[in-house]
């Protein structure tokens, strides 16, 4: 039997999941490796009791170009550019985001302006050639940066509207200093705006010499150790690719690792027929919050890192620091909770490996919401005496004892945690309480309900292997391409025969890049769209079309569908006003045959395994400790109760009842009494 196999770096534990061709399921977990994380995925993917050369399927969500840009620790980057525009990059835009703010800085740019050389070269906005590359001028200065930078951006005025220029420097680069990766932006944001089509490439190739060295490593590890299929990566538009496309194109590994747990939130709301999912990813450092509507991850053409914009598909997320390895600490007489994390390395101070700060981890166990029998990830026995010690000491700064300090760990780590979410809801004016909340990773279920409370979301839904769940998600994620293209046109001025034309060459190169990839043209998706706007408007909307439709039909309906989901989006709209088109998108997918299902049959009672003395927040309760594998669909489980699995803790609270799918997902909802 083939497997497929998905790997998730956390920021304490690496997560593996294999699923057999029949859809059997095998998870396990190891502890991340933060000096050398490929040896943490090898041994979490030797607890899944499978095989290399069993594997058909290899999907691994990466942090190493996240990690890399966080710490500031990227390659040393020449930005190359057209004379005259050295500065773009460092101007930026004039906008102040946080307009109050006396203390606010600017980000600083990757690239220092020593390090940005101007070419002589000029086209014009449509491609035209208005000044030749000067050709030995390029060739001196690769001679001159081999050995001094690792990576060269090469961000040419309307390079996006023709490449030809770049794509010479990137041959002359190869050919007279091979070393340097070259990073073109026609090749990674062939879109107009110019800082953030700078912004981007700089991005990408500050991470790409980290990000192709990692991979590499990996890769030779796996093939080493049996792996005859290739490595694929997670990307942050929700899709995978090959480990070719991600050396070329490392900035869309920058959230590749949180993704995967929005698109598993896409398969549980299939599963389930929900049309709207909160997804919340608890692990042991983050807390990742992204959205599921209609059925679909939400995704946006641009994003923002630390201020550096993205002109990058990427699913919307917001993160922040609250996991279970957060350090309670007191400042200014306050308790705060994060962002530092403990990590793995010495981690909570329950794990006995020198950690002696709290935790949310600490404050759990000290609650007896992780009860006694629980061994984290399966095989690590808690220290309760080591995680009493800790919040003592945080407890006696703040005049609490040790109950009334975990109290508090847990309840600011809540309280931002719902403010998370509210700011990737209520900020873009989306009510919370119009959906469900998927709550998984690690810590996630133990959090869960509370977080519903503050919110006043009525249903909580705790996935089959929460806390593997972003691996999981990997394995039925489709290959994707994101294919853009400038393309500026008033809708009444747009002929068919002009949307045709440029469709259609869209859609021929979407589906060679599947046909390289090695997707068959039945598994082919392609889905096109166009970036509209009203007149005068700075940024845009994307309409999806069908790719069948005739170019008639899409541009007598473009304006009412626009005006519709701006009225969604934004909860406005202008009606009658002009409107334009400013550029042809294309989704190109390889659709991942899924896996069948493997239906939970009902079962007899659930196992019980002991009973805990469990704080909530306002009384003590006996609290009943199951089996979560044992609690089958028929047998819905009533609060207060724990349900226990290796790779997370489920708390139900009192007023609270667990009703089993048959896909294996537990959905929480207040109970009538």
């Amino acid at each position: 039997m083939g497997f497929r196999v998905g790997v998730d770096i956390g920021g304490t534990f690496t997560d593996a999941v294999a699923v057999g061709d029949d859809g059997t399921l095998r998870t396990a977990k190891a502890l991340t490796t933060p000096g050398v994380l490929a040896d943490g995925v090898l041994a979490a993917v030797a607890g899944l009791d499978v095989t290399l050369d069993e594997v058909d399927s290899f999907v691994h969500g990466t942090t190493a170009g996240l990690n890399a840009f966080l710490e500031r620790r990227g390659s040393r980057v020449a930005l190359l550019t057209t004379r005259g525009f050295r500065d773009v990059y460092e101007i930026g835009r004039a906008n102040r985001p946080a307009m109050y703010d006396l203390r606010f800085t600017a980000p600083k740019p990757l690239v220092p302006r020593r390090d940005i050389h101007e070419i002589d070269e000029r086209l014009a906005p449509d491609g035209s050639t208005v000044t030749e590359l000067d050709v030995a001028q390029v060739e001196s200065l690769a001679r001159e940066l081999d050995g001094t930078v690792d990576a060269v951006a090469v961000v040419l005025l309307h390079a996006y509207a023709n490449p030809v220029h770049e794509k010479a420097i990137a041959e002359i680069f190869a050919r007279v200093a091979p070393t340097i990766a070259v990073v073109c932006s026609s090749d990674i944001a062939p879109e107009w705006r110019e800082y953030e089509r700078t912004s981007t490439t700089a991005v990408s190739a500050y991470i790409a010499p980290i990000v192709l060295e990692y991979l590499r490593v990996l890769e030779s590890s796996l093939q080493d150790g049996g792996l005859s299929s290739a490595l694929k990566v997670m990307q942050s538009n929700g899709g995978v690719m090959t480990v070719d496309r991600a050396r070329e194109r490392a900035v869309q590994t920058l959230f590749s690792g949180p993704v995967g747990g929005t698109m598993a939130g896409v398969a549980v709301a299939n599963d389930l027929g929900l049309d709207k999912l909160l997804c919340v990813d608890m692990g042991g450092t983050s807390f990742d919050v992204s959205l599921v509507v209609d059925g679909e991850a939400d995704i946006a053409s641009q994003t923002e890192l630390e201020g550096h914009p993205l002109l990058a598909p990427s699913v919307v997320m917001h993160t922040i620091g609250a996991g279970g390895g957060s350090v309670a600490h007191v400042v200014a007489g306050a308790l705060r909770v994060g962002p530092r994390s403990a990590g793995s390395v010495p981690g909570p101070a329950s794990y006995g490996r020198g950690g002696t700060e709290p935790t949310v981890t600490d404050a759990n166990l000290l609650l007896g919401r992780l009860p006694d029998v629980a061994l984290l990830g399966g095989t690590l026995a808690l220290d309760k005496s080591a995680a009493r010690d800790a919040a003592e000491r945080v407890g006696d700064a703040l005049g609490l004892d040790v109950e009334q300090t975990a109290l508090g760990i847990v309840a600011v780590a809540d309280a931002a945690m719902a403010n998370a979410i509210r700011e990737i809801t209520v900020a873009r004016g989306i009510d919370p309480r119009d959906f469900g909340l998927l709550a998984f990773g690690g810590a996630g279920p133990l959090h869960a309900v509370s977080i519903a409370d503050e919110l006043e979301l009525g249903q909580v839904i705790v996935p089959g292997s929460p806390g593997v769940l972003s691996a999981w998600g990997m394995v039925h994620t489709d290959l994707r391409h994101d294919l853009v293209q400038s393309f500026f046109h008033g809708l009444d001025d747009l002929g068919p025969d002009v949307l045709k034309g440029a469709t259609t060459a869209l859609l021929d190169r979407g589906a060679a890049l599947l046909d390289t990839d090695g997707v068959a043209p039945d598994q082919v998706d392609l889905a096109p769209g166009l970036d509209v706007r009203y007149l005068g408007q700075e940024y845009t909307l994307t309409v999806g079309f069908d790719p069948d439709a005739e170019p008639e039909e899409v541009l007598a309906g473009l304006q009412t569908r626009f005006d519709a989901e701006h009225l969604e989006r934004f909860g406005h709209n202008n009606p009658g006003e002009k409107v334009e088109v400013v550029a042809l998108r294309l989704v190109a997918r390889g659709l991942t045959p899924r896996p069948p299902a493997v239906d939970s049959a009902a079962g007899d009672e659930p196992v019980v395994l002991g009973q805990q003395s469990v704080r909530y927040a306002g009384d003590t309760l006996d609290s009943v400790v199951y089996d979560r594998a044992s609690v089958r669909p028929g047998r819905a489980v009533a609060g207060p109760a724990i349900l226990l699995e290796p790779g997370c803790t489920v708390l139900v609270p009192p007023g609270w009842v667990a009703t089993p799918s048959a896909h294996g997902h537990l959905v929480l909802e207040r109970s009538a009494s």
